[in-house]
C-alpha cells in the first residue's frame, strides 16, 4: 500500500446481518469505521455461544485501531488487533475447558487511494468496478483446495460433503495466517464483504446483478433478502462499501 497521496477516496458503508431462517443464534458480526478505513465481516464457529463470542472479540479488538498515519500504519494496526483478538479467544477457550472457538474474517482496509483485503476462512470480498464484479478473496476451505488441485470441479465442490470445512480461521489451537491482496482504489468502486450465508444461496451472477442495481442501502437489503428467500439456512451478513473522492484538506465528509 502506498503512503503518499494528494486526493483521498473514502469508503461509505452499510452493513446488515440476520440470523437466517433456521438457526437460533447469529454468530456473524461486522465492523465498519469509515473514518479510519476499516471494514470487516466475521463468521463465528463453535459450540453454544462460542462462535458468537469469537466473532465479537474480533469486532471489539478492531475498535481499538487508532487514526492511521499511513497505509502501512493501518495495516500494522489491523494485524496487531487481530493478534490480540486471537489471544482473547484462546483465553476464553481455556476457561471453557478448551472448547473450540474461532471465526472467519474478511476485511477491507482503505487509505488514500490504496486498499488491502485480508482474510482467513470462507467469508469473501468482491469488487464491482466499471460494471464488472471480481472476487478478490479465495476461500480457505477443503473444497477449494480440492478445486485448486483439480480433484473437484467448481460445480462438484458446491455439493462436496465437506464444503463448509474451513482450513484457516482466527481461533483457539489454530495458527493465525491471513492472506492479503492489495491494489489501487478508483472513484466509484463498490466492494461487498459477506459471510458464506450469502454465497451459499446466491451465485456470483445473481450477486453481480444486485450490486449493479441501485443505491447502497437497497442493494444491501436485496442481497440479504435474496439469501433469506432461498432458505436462509445460515446466518447472513453483508457490508457494502462505496468509494467517493474527497479532498483531505477539506475533511472527509460527503458533499
Amino acid at each position: 500500500m502506498n503512503q503518499q497521496f494528494s486526493e483521498a477516496l473514502q469508503g461509505f458503508s452499510i452493513g446488515l446481518t440476520h440470523v437466517g431462517c433456521v438457526r437460533s443464534e447469529n454468530q456473524d458480526t461486522y465492523f465498519c469505521d469509515e473514518a479510519k478505513g476499516v471494514f470487516a465481516v466475521m463468521d463465528g464457529a463453535g459450540g453454544m455461544h462460542a462462535g458468537a463470542m469469537a466473532s465479537g472479540l474480533v469486532k471489539n479488538a478492531l475498535g481499538y485501531i487508532r487514526e492511521p498515519r499511513s497505509a502501512v500504519d493501518l495495516l500494522d494496526q489491523f494485524e496487531g488487533r487481530v493478534i490480540d483478538a486471537k489471544k482473547d479467544i484462546e483465553r476464553v477457550a481455556a476457561k471453557a475447558n478448551g472448547a473450540a472457538m474461532g471465526t472467519t474474517i474478511a476485511a477491507l482496509l482503505a487509505y488514500g487511494t490504496d486498499f488491502a483485503c485480508l482474510w482467513a476462512g470462507d467469508s469473501r470480498v468482491y469488487r464491482l468496478r466499471n460494471g464488472t464484479m471480481e472476487q478478490l478473496t479465495t476461500d480457505h476451505t477443503e473444497a477449494q483446495e480440492l478445486v485448486d488441485q483439480n480433484v473437484l470441479t467448481p460445480e462438484e465442490a458446491k455439493n462436496f460433503s465437506r464444503r463448509h470445512v474451513i482450513t484457516r480461521a482466527i481461533g483457539s489451537g489454530l495458527e493465525l495466517e491471513l492472506e492479503l491482496v492489495s491494489g489501487n482504489l478508483r472513484h466509484g468502486d463498490r466492494f461487498l464483504l459477506c459471510s458464506d450465508g450469502l454465497t451459499g444461496h446466491l451465485d456470483d451472477a445473481v450477486i453481480s446483478n444486485m450490486l449493479l442495481d441501485g443505491a447502497q442501502k437497497s442493494v444491501a437489503q436485496h442481497l440479504l433478502d435474496g439469501a433469506l428467500e432461498k432458505g436462509g439456512t445460515d446466518n447472513v451478513t453483508v457490508v457494502v462499501v462505496d468509494f467517493d473522492q474527497v479532498n483531505r484538506s477539506e475533511g472527509a465528509g460527503r458533499t
